[in-house]
């Protein structure tokens, strides 16, 4: 394979990609990008980006963006990615989803608990480094990786209390250091209400036109020697080396800009069946459970606001990933890009003018085929396990701590203590009777669309023990078990003589886990088959991106970057770039009832004014714009950037043409939705009067 491989080089052309297309390494900018982005008008070094700009730019949780706006470490990103810590912040008596939080003072913020943020001090490409020590290795991925990482201790030990990582790509041919600082205390500054933050709610959600105002103020705060550490009440604000400046001056239609983030994960070298799989059978367990689930928290929800605080965050999340799949699911078909990449694989094959190397990879795409389709009926089986399981949320406790009850019934002492804190962490934001709604819903789900085979043992006893009445089997397991709720379980757990193996809820959470991995490994080694074909097919395929390659995203910081531009559609229709406040009021207006689009009347009254101060422009105020960038999940929160670095908005969507944007990129469909700043100052100083914020923002 070797030889076959190295014989690509000589044999197949190099694909020419769009200098607009990619999420870019940092430490290549100089060598592939810059001549490009000068051309668009980019008015900075690249090396300023690179060494500056990228310490302002941080990983939130490990699943956003966030960047540093002020001396003070003051924080932006998006409210949905800060959206747990508010909703867990809230209360009955304090409804900071309803009501908007606002700091008046720093001695008002609020810590939050379990949020993690990483800055990088340094990124380096070390290919050279890496790759002349890898001379005559063995092309083993243990033994390649031992190599890279004894480099990554090297540094390790040169930058004591910081977290190194290498990253290898391309093969184990482009290797990139990454030193980063962790911070640990930060605290929720400003936040506006749901209602503006995500107005639109789901029925907007990856739509253009958008009129969100999607931010979230946070602060970093550390020791009083400088020290990263956990909540302390005597630890001040950090200051931050580099922190971006705040415009409030605008752009035009066709202005260069730019967003550095931490995007997840992309697949561009996805083949025709990987996508097919995707398609028909990743994501359709996914879209059915999350819908019948999401329909019935939407219901308790609208109901009781209690229910709303402690289920909102679960809903938002389930439901953004749930409307994600089915647009790629529509895209998919609408855009016909299983046949595109199929045509793709052919000119590849086509290119390869050695009879050897063709037949190759054609039995490689064969094989990476019959391995899809022989194991899509499993697949899909235990695509309803897991979202049956992450949807059930007591079975879903005891899958993941309800196994170490023996242990710790006699241990007690600490393991009991951590328990009963996991305990109560789970319970806090959980309802039995909206659980038990669900489960009944989701088991009849798993008894109606999976064969009898894929079903776990417990459904015939369900058909002979209650002549297949889900509703009254769901109703006896929550009423019996000790999992139902937080009392009963932590005073259960004082019962020395509990057996929980004899627990309702216990048996049939464990016999979905057995058929989950019965299934499993029915089809574990024809997975394996395909992803080694895979691998192999993709090692052949990299050699199309010679001169513009870029890895796929994998969560660290990448740049991508174009212009600001409407969005053309086929049929002649044009959405143009900008919307407006008064766009907000008629779009409100037009869907009376549609609790999606209710504003606070303080907005309205704000809108009747017209005192829009320095952010107004022709009598309006911008509010979202969109701009042609290659972004995906993860890049919520990052600055879209001018081209003088200065940041003039915050990414918050894409839009709903784009949702195939994991595995191909599409310019002319293809657009990144953000957030003005000028609404995000708008609100922080004409709604919320936070005039210390907007001083501390727009100082110089």
């Amino acid at each position: 394979m070797k030889k076959l491989i190295i014989l690509l080089f000589l044999v197949c052309p190099v694909l020419t990609l769009r200098a607009d297309e990619g999420m870019w390494l940092l430490s290549r900018l100089k060598q592939h990008n810059e001549a490009q982005m000068k051309k668009l008008g980019l008015k900075i070094p690249v090396e300023y980006i690179v060494d500056s700009l990228s310490q302002a730019i941080i990983s939130y949780n490990g699943s956003g963006t966030a960047s540093f706006i002020s001396k003070d470490g003051l924080l932006l990103t998006n409210y949905h990615c800060a959206y747990a810590a508010i909703q867990q912040s809230s209360s009955d008596e304090h409804n900071y989803i309803r009501d908007g939080f606002w700091a008046m003072n720093q001695g008002e913020e609020i810590p939050l608990k379990g949020v993690d943020i990483s800055i990088n001090r340094v990124i380096k490409d070390i290919s050279e480094e890496v790759n002349a020590k890898l001379v005559g290795v063995k092309p083993e991925y243990s033994t390649r990786f031992g190599v890279v990482n004894g480099i990554a201790e090297k540094y390790r030990k040169q930058y004591p209390g910081l977290k190194v990582t290498v990253k290898s790509y391309r093969d184990y041919t482009l290797h990139v250091l990454y030193v980063t600082q962790s911070f640990r205390d930060v605290r929720l500054v400003g936040a506006p209400p749901f209602a503006i933050a995500k107005f639109g709610g789901e029925t907007d959600n990856w739509m253009w036109p958008r009129h969100g105002c999607d931010f979230a103020f946070l602060r970093v705060y550390v020791s009083k020697d400088g020290k990263s550490t956990g909540y302390h009440a005597d630890n001040v604000p950090y200051h931050p080396e580099v922190y971006l400046k705040v415009s409030a001056e605008g752009y035009e239609k066709g202005d260069y800009a730019m967003s550095i983030g931490y995007p997840g994960f992309t697949e561009r070298n996805a083949t025709s069946m990987l996508i097919w799989e995707r398609q028909n059978v990743l994501n359709p367990p996914l879209i059915k459970v999350r819908t019948a689930r999401q329909e019935i928290l939407q219901k308790f929800m609208r109901e009781d606001e209690s229910l709303r605080i402690k289920y909102a965050e679960k809903f938002a999340s389930s439901a953004n990933y749930c409307k994600n799949s089915i647009g790629v699911n529509q895209w998919i078909e609408d855009l016909d890009v299983c046949k595109k990449k199929a045509e793709q694989e052919q000119e590849f094959l086509s290119s390869c003018e050695n009879d050897s190397v063709r037949q190759a990879y054609a039995g490689m795409l064969q094989t990476m085929e019959k391995g899809i389709r022989e194991s899509a009926r499993y697949r899909i089986a235990l695509g309803y396990y897991v979202e049956v399981r992450n949807g059930c949320e007591m079975l879903n406790f005891i899958s993941g701590f309800g196994r170490s009850v023996p242990y710790v019934m006699k241990e007690k002492g600490e393991s009991m203590r951590n328990f009963v804190v996991n305990v109560k962490m789970h319970y806090k934001d959980y309802s039995e009777k909206v659980d038990r709604a669900v489960t009944k819903a989701l088991l009849k789900l798993v008894r109606d669309d999976l064969d009898i085979d894929l079903q776990p043992n417990f459904f015939a006893t369900l058909k002979t023990d209650y002549n297949g009445d889900i509703d009254r089997f769901v109703d006896e397991m929550y009423e019996q078990s000790a999992f139902a709720n937080e009392e009963r379980l932590l005073a259960t757990l004082k019962n020395p003589n509990w057996k929980v193996e004899d627990d309702f809820a216990y048996k049939i959470a464990g016999q979905m886990e057995k058929k989950d991995r019965e299934i499993f490994a029915l089809v574990s080694k024809k997975l394996d088959v395909v992803r080694k074909a895979q691998y192999q097919y993709n090692k052949g395929r990299l050699n199309f991106h010679q001169e513009d390659y870029y890895p796929d995203a994998d969560k660290t910081i990448r740049l991508s970057y174009g212009t600001i531009c409407d969005l053309p559609l086929g049929n002649g229709t044009v959405k143009p770039y900008q919307t407006r406040l008064s766009g907000v009021i008629a779009k409100a207006d037009a869907n009376t009832g549609n609790p999606d689009f209710d504003l606070p009347e303080k907005l309205r009254t704000l809108w009747g004014s017209k005192n829009f101060g320095r952010y107004g422009e022709n009598g309006d105020l911008p509010t979202d714009f969109i701009m042609n960038g290659d972004v995906t999940g993860g890049n919520s929160g990052s600055p879209l950037l001018n081209a003088k670095g200065e940041l003039i908005g915050l990414v918050f969507d894409c839009n709903w043409e784009s949702m195939t944007r994991d595995f191909n990129f599409d310019q002319n469909l293809h657009r990144v939705i953000c957030l003005d700043v000028r609404y995000l100052l708008f609100i922080t100083e004409k709604y919320a009067h936070m005039n210390y914020i907007i001083a501390e923002i727009l100082r110089k």
